[in-house]
C-alpha cells in the first residue's frame, strides 16, 4: 500500500469506530418510558414543615414517587406539619394533607408522637411513615401507582395479641438536667458564660405541672487603648412552678409561683404568686393550628432590692393582676399571630405595663412571600430601678436596666423565588460552598 493512501484509510477506520460506538450506546440505553408512566405523572405535593425534627432533604430523597413542588399553588396536595411538645419531652406531630385543584375540599389527618430520647433518624422516619400514608391514596391513582407496594409490620406476639395496659413507674413525671458553658476572646476582650437548669414536668390529659430551676453567670472584660480595663458580671438564678387543671375542651384553671434573683433588675428576690384562669374559643385539641385564648391572673409580687430604688424602697409587696389575649392561626397560605398583654399593680394603678406583639408570614402568590413582625410596649412599672445614674460604661455594657417609658422591636422581609416548579432533587456535593436557587430577598 502506498504511503499516500494512509490518511484515507485512517478516516475510514475512524468513521467505522464512531458508527460502532453509537450502535453500542443505543443498545445499552434504556427504552424511553411512556409519557403516561413518567415521573411527571406522579402526584404533586407541597411540603410545609417548619417544625423541629423535620428533615426535608431526607423526606424528598426517600419519597421519589412524589413530585415535590417549590410553590404550594402548583401542588395538588398541601402537606402541612405542626407539632407540640409532650409531657415526656417528646413531640406530637400532626400531618394534614389538604387537597387542592382536582382534590379541593378534601383533608386527611394523621399524627405521630416521638419519645424524648428518640434519635433524629427515628423521628424523621416516623414523619416519613405518616406522610407516606397520607399521600399513598392519591399516588395510587396515578400511572406510578402500579409501582407502589404496601408493607405491614406485624406486632410482636401476633396480630391478635391484646395491647397491655400502660404502666408508668414514673407516674408521668419527666426530669431533665442541663449544664452549658462557653468562653471566647481575643487580645483586648474576653467572655465567659455558664448556665444550668433543672426541670421536672408531669403532663396528663387532666393535669399539667411544671417545676423549673435555672442559673446563669456571664462575665466579660475589655482593655482600652489608654491601658484601662473594664469588666462586667451578670448573675441570675430562679425557681418557678406551675400547675394547671383541665376543665373540658375550652377552660382551664391553675396557678403559678416563681422567685428569682437578678443583678440586671436590681433584685435579691423577686417573687410572684397567684391563681389564673384561661379560656380558648376553639378546642384545645386544635391548638397547633388555631387558637384564641384569654388568660387572667391575680396575685402578689414581692421585691427585695440590691440597692435602694428611685422610690426610696429596699423592699415592698404589692397586689397585681395580669391579662393576656392571644390569637394565632396557621393555614396553607401562611401563619399569623397577635397578642395583647398587660400587668398592673392594684394599689398603684399608674404603674402598669402594656404590650402588643404580632407576626405575619404569608405567601401572597407564586414564589412571593412577606414576613412582618414586631412588638411595642408601654412601660410604667420600673419599680426596681436603683437610685442614681448609670455610668456610660454600664449603659454600653448593659449592666443594669435603664429608665424608659417604651420599648419596641420591628422586623420585616420580602422574598421572591422563581424558576423550576419542581423541588424533588437533592444534591449535597460541594455543600460547604453553599449555593441555592434564584431568590431575591429584601429586609427593612
Amino acid at each position: 500500500m502506498r504511503l499516500g493512501s494512509w490518511p484515507s484509510l485512517l478516516r475510514v477506520l475512524a468513521m467505522c469506530s464512531v458508527l460502532w460506538l453509537s450502535r453500542e450506546l443505543s443498545a445499552q440505553a434504556p427504552a424511553p418510558s411512556s409519557p403516561d408512566a413518567g415521573q411527571n405523572t406522579a402526584v404533586r405535593a407541597y411540603l410545609d414543615c417548619q417544625e423541629w425534627g423535620c428533615d426535608r432533604e431526607f423526606l424528598v430523597t426517600e419519597m421519589k414517587w412524589v413530585n415535590w413542588m417549590r410553590e404550594r399553588l402548583d401542588a395538588e396536595i398541601h402537606v402541612l406539619i405542626t407539632s407540640a411538645a409532650t409531657g415526656s419531652g417528646g413531640r406530637r406531630y400532626t400531618a394534614v394533607a389538604i387537597g387542592q385543584k382536582q382534590y379541593a375540599g378534601t383533608a386527611d389527618t394523621l399524627t405521630y408522637t416521638s419519645n424524648a430520647n428518640d434519635a433524629s433518624d427515628t423521628q424523621r422516619r416516623g414523619l416519613l411513615r405518616v406522610i407516606s400514608q397520607l399521600l399513598l391514596p392519591y399516588a395510587a391513582k396515578t400511572p406510578l401507582g402500579a409501582r407502589l407496594s404496601v408493607a405491614f409490620a406485624a406486632p410482636a406476639g401476633g396480630a391478635a395479641a391484646a395491647p397491655a395496659a400502660a404502666r408508668d413507674r414514673w407516674n408521668f413525671w419527666t426530669y431533665s438536667i442541663s449544664a452549658n458553658g462557653f468562653a471566647n476572646g481575643e487580645k483586648r476582650q474576653s467572655f465567659k458564660d455558664l448556665s444550668g437548669s433543672l426541670d421536672a414536668n408531669r403532663t396528663t390529659d387532666t393535669w399539667k405541672i411544671r417545676i423549673n430551676g435555672n442559673y446563669s453567670y456571664d462575665q466579660s472584660s475589655f482593655s482600652f487603648s489608654n491601658g484601662a480595663t473594664y469588666g462586667t458580671l451578670q448573675r441570675s438564678f430562679g425557681v418557678s412552678t406551675m400547675a394547671v387543671r383541665s376543665l373540658g375542651a375550652h377552660w382551664s384553671v391553675g396557678g403559678k409561683a416563681q422567685a428569682d434573683r437578678s443583678d440586671y433588675y436590681n433584685t435579691d428576690l423577686n417573687m410572684v404568686v397567684g391563681p389564673a384562669v384561661e379560656w380558648d374559643y376553639w378546642p384545645y385539641a386544635e391548638y397547633t393550628r388555631r387558637r384564641l385564648t384569654v388568660l387572667y391572673s391575680v396575685g402578689l409580687q414581692h421585691y427585695d432590692y440590691q440597692q435602694t430604688t428611685i422610690y426610696d424602697k429596699d423592699r415592698e409587696t404589692r397586689p397585681m393582676h395580669y391579662l393576656a389575649v392571644g390569637l394565632s392561626k396557621r393555614q396553607p397560605s401562611g401563619s399569623a399571630s397577635v397578642s395583647l398583654s398587660g400587668s398592673q399593680f392594684l394599689n398603684a394603678l399608674k404603674h402598669y405595663n402594656a404590650s402588643v406583639h404580632g407576626n405575619v408570614d404569608l405567601r401572597l402568590g407564586k414564589g412571593f412571600s412577606v414576613n412582618l413582625g414586631g412588638s411595642v410596649s408601654r412601660v410604667r412599672d420600673q419599680l426596681y430601678l436603683p437610685r442614681g445614674e448609670a455610668t456610660d460604661e454600664d449603659v454600653i455594657a448593659r449592666q443594669q436596666a435603664l429608665s424608659t417609658n417604651y420599648r419596641y422591636f420591628l422586623m420585616g422581609g420580602l422574598r421572591y423565588q422563581f424558576g423550576s416548579i419542581f423541588n424533588s432533587v437533592v444534591n449535597q456535593r460541594f455543600g460547604a460552598f453553599g449555593g441555592g436557587g434564584r431568590t431575591i430577598m429584601m429586609s427593612f
